[in-house]
């Protein structure tokens, strides 16, 4: 689709919330599902509607964006013409607001060819039909489609997450947050396509006004009457908005039938290849309901939990409810439950880790843990 530039921005929540989890990378790079990391999932989508022609904000913390993404070509995404752009921050600017982020790069949308523009947060883990989208915007003669799922939540879960209002009419009017006062409301989903010349106008407008910080808010305060509706979706929707939601996320991957809708339903999902050894299971290791990526050593036991590539547990540890990031070593006789261990993570002998599903115990990077009870 040349006629579609996908931007890519992911600073709608604060880092702060994923603790130490965002101390060392941007919150689209955290790793997931054993052997993909989130920003996979938004990358993957975007190739399989053949959109090649992509602007990624990368933020601070650049480091772990471009090691794995590169110049993008696991997507597909290394082309001569468009292709993927890895947009770095602006130092002159102090934490930028989305719009400001945007104003920075207005040459770039001047001079594109694109006739609509795709938003997307990666932190809204769906597969949107973007090719549908862009035909509903055109033969409705619409300038814009906020995407959002319909959802009834009458147990709270979904409570301060970002939700879209409705006139009486059926039209989108206003985004707020969802303070539990309806069971069943519209969930924003992360993303939004507009055409670009109301893109445009509509961030010149946000920019003079300096009191505007979303594209989403700017859109619903522009003056002119745009002409906006609704594109809900129906498949698996995932909101990462701290250490919580991401801990949650990934034991949820245990569950077979949920596994299946997020990775192979409506598209697959790519990620940068390594080269790793199949797992390795010894005559005294035991594993339930887990999920292990390649290249792990297994001594242990190991029950309702993601294991990341390269860990190592030695025999007699055991680890339970828990995600285990990639190179990390779980000491002999150690007990785990309810912990996310960074990457590179240590963890002596004997040691006991204990969180709980709403906190779990998180370790920092290449944090070494010896025999002691936290």
């Amino acid at each position: 689709m040349d006629n579609i530039l996908a931007l890519i921005y992911s600073s709608e929540f604060n880092p702060a919330d994923y603790g130490e989890l965002c101390k060392v990378r941007p919150d689209y790079m955290l790793p997931f599902a054993g052997r993909y990391r989130i920003i996979d999932f938004t990358l993957s989508n975007l190739t399989n509607y053949d959109i090649s022609n992509v602007i990624l904000y990368a933020g601070n913390k650049m480091r772990s964006t471009l090691d794995h993404i590169g110049d993008g070509r696991s997507w597909e995404l290394n082309r001569r013409r468009g292709g993927l752009t890895i947009n770095p921050p602006n130092y002159d600017i102090i934490n930028p607001t989305e719009i400001e982020t945007y104003f920075d790069t207005i040459r770039a949308f001047e001079n594109n060819n694109a006739e609509y523009v795709f938003i997307t947060n990666p932190m809204y883990i769906n597969k949107v039909d973007i090719g549908d989208a862009k035909e509903r915007l055109k033969i409705e003669g619409r300038d814009a489609l906020i995407f959002t799922k319909k959802t009834e939540d009458k147990d709270g879960f979904f409570l301060n997450r970002k939700i879209i209002n409705s006139s009486e009419d059926g039209k989108p009017i206003s985004a707020g947050l969802n303070l539990g006062t309806s069971d069943e409301f519209d969930l924003f989903a992360g993303s939004i396509i507009i055409k670009r010349e109301i893109f445009l106008r509509v961030l010149r407008y946000a920019e003079e006004k300096n009191s505007i910080t979303t594209m989403l808010t700017a859109i619903f305060e522009f003056p002119e009457d745009l002409d906006v509706g609704f594109y809900r979706i129906d498949n698996q929707l995932e909101i990462i908005m701290d250490t919580y939601s991401f801990f949650d996320a990934n034991l949820k991957l245990l569950d077979r039938e949920y596994f299946n809708n997020l990775f192979y339903k409506d598209g697959l999902v790519y990620t940068k290849s390594k080269d790793e050894p199949s797992t390795s299971y010894t005559k005294d290791s035991k594993v339930k309901n887990s999920l292990v990526a390649n290249g792990a050593i297994i001594d242990g036991v190991v029950e309702n939990s993601v294991i990341f590539r390269g860990v190592s547990v030695k025999k007699g540890a055991v680890i339970k409810n828990s995600v285990i990031f990639q190179d990390s070593v779980i000491g002999e006789e150690s007990i785990l439950n309810f912990v996310i261990a960074e990457k590179g993570t240590q963890i002596g002998k004997n040691v006991k880790l204990f969180g709980n599903r709403s906190h779990p115990y998180v370790s920092s990077k290449n944090e070494i843990l010896e025999e002691w009870s936290y």
